[in-house]
C-alpha cells in the first residue's frame, strides 16, 4: 500500500454509537442551524446526534468532511451536505457554523518538512470555522489532552466546558475522552489557567482513571450544552481541488460538447432526392 494509503488509513476510528447516544442527551438546541464534522467518515455521529432535533421549527443542516472516497459515498447518504476532498483544500464560512463535531484521525499532517499532529491541526483549523457561543465536541484519545498546545487553545478559546472519558463499554478499547464546550465571544479572551493544569495532567492514565468522570455521570446528573441558533446554509463550502468526477460529468452536459459531436460524428449517406447539380454540367 502506498504512504497516502497508509496515511488514510491510520488513525480512522468512528465514534461508537453508544457515546453518540450519551451525547445527544447532553445538548440543549436552542433553534435552526449548520451542523459539521470536517472529518466525518462514514457521517453516522452527526446524523445520529442531530437527526432527533429536526423539526417543523428547527431545520439543522449537516456538514461533512471526508478524505475517503468509499465513507466520503456513505456520509452522502446521511448529511445533507458531504464533499469528498482533503479538508486542507477545503473553503468553509467562518463564524458560522452551531456546533462542530471534532473525532480528527491519530496521525501527523502529510509534509516532507515539519509535521503536525492532526488533533491539534483540525482543533485550530475548526475553531474558527465555529460561530460566537457556538458547541464543540472534540473526542481524542485521553493522553492528547495533555499536549501543550491543545490544552492552552481549550483553555483560552471556551467556556462551559465539560471533560468526560467514554462510558465503561467503550473506554477500555478506545481510551477516548469528550471535551464539550461553548466558544468565547471578543477578540480578547481571558486564559483559564486551572483548566489548563488539569488537562496536562491527563498524560497519566491513573489520572485520568481518578479524576475524568464517564459520560454517564453528566447525562445522570441532567448537565446540558446550549446550541446556539445560526444560518442554516453555509455562504461559502467547497473544495479548491476538482474532483475529476464532478468534471466529467460536467464536460457531457456541456453545449460546447454537444456541438463537437455533433460536428465530429460521421455523416450517413442518403439515397434519394434531387443532383446537387444539373445533369448535364455533372
Amino acid at each position: 500500500m502506498s504512504r497516502i494509503g497508509n496515511k488514510l488509513k491510520a488513525g480512522f476510528f468512528a465514534t461508537p454509537p453508544m457515546q453518540g447516544e450519551y451525547l445527544k442527551q447532553l445538548l440543549h438546541v436552542e433553534g435552526s442551524g449548520a451542523w459539521l464534522d470536517p472529518t466525518c467518515g462514514e457521517g453516522a455521529i452527526l446524523h445520529q446526534i442531530s437527526a432527533p432535533f429536526q423539526s417543523d421549527d428547527c431545520t439543522i443542516t449537516t456538514y461533512g468532511v471526508e478524505l475517503d472516497k468509499g465513507r466520503a459515498a456513505k456520509a452522502k447518504e446521511v448529511l445533507h451536505r458531504c464533499i469528498n476532498a482533503p479538508i486542507e483544500s477545503m473553503v468553509i464560512q467562518n463564524n458560522a457554523v452551531s456546533l462542530l463535531f471534532l473525532n480528527p484521525p491519530y496521525d501527523h499532517t502529510l509534509g516532507d518538512d515539519v509535521t503536525e499532529r492532526k488533533e491539534w491541526i483540525e482543533l485550530f483549523r475548526g475553531t474558527r470555522y465555529l460561530k460566537e457561543h457556538g458547541l464543540l465536541i472534540y473526542i481524542i484519545p485521553s493522553y492528547r489532552f495533555a499536549d501543550s498546545k491543545i490544552a492552552r487553545h481549550l483553555a483560552t478559546q471556551f467556556y462551559h466546558i465539560g471533560i468526560m472519558r467514554f462510558s465503561d463499554e467503550d473506554y477500555p478499547d478506545y481510551r477516548q475522552c469528550i471535551f464539550i464546550g461553548n466558544k468565547k465571544a471578543g477578540r480578547h479572551k481571558e486564559f483559564n489557567k486551572e483548566l489548563y493544569e488539569f488537562l496536562l495532567q491527563m498524560e497519566s492514565e491513573e489520572f485520568v482513571q481518578k479524576n475524568v468522570n464517564s459520560i454517564t455521570d453528566f447525562v445522570r446528573a441532567n448537565h446540558k450544552w446550549r446550541v446556539p441558533s445560526g444560518v442554516v446554509e453555509l455562504k461559502t463550502f467547497y473544495s479548491k481541488l476538482m474532483n475529476k468526477s464532478d468534471l466529467v460529468e460536467g464536460i457531457k452536459n456541456s453545449k460546447g460538447f454537444q456541438a463537437f459531436l455533433n460536428r465530429s460524428s460521421v455523416r450517413q449517406l442518403q439515397i434519394g432526392g434531387n443532383p446537387i447539380l444539373p445533369l448535364n454540367v455533372g
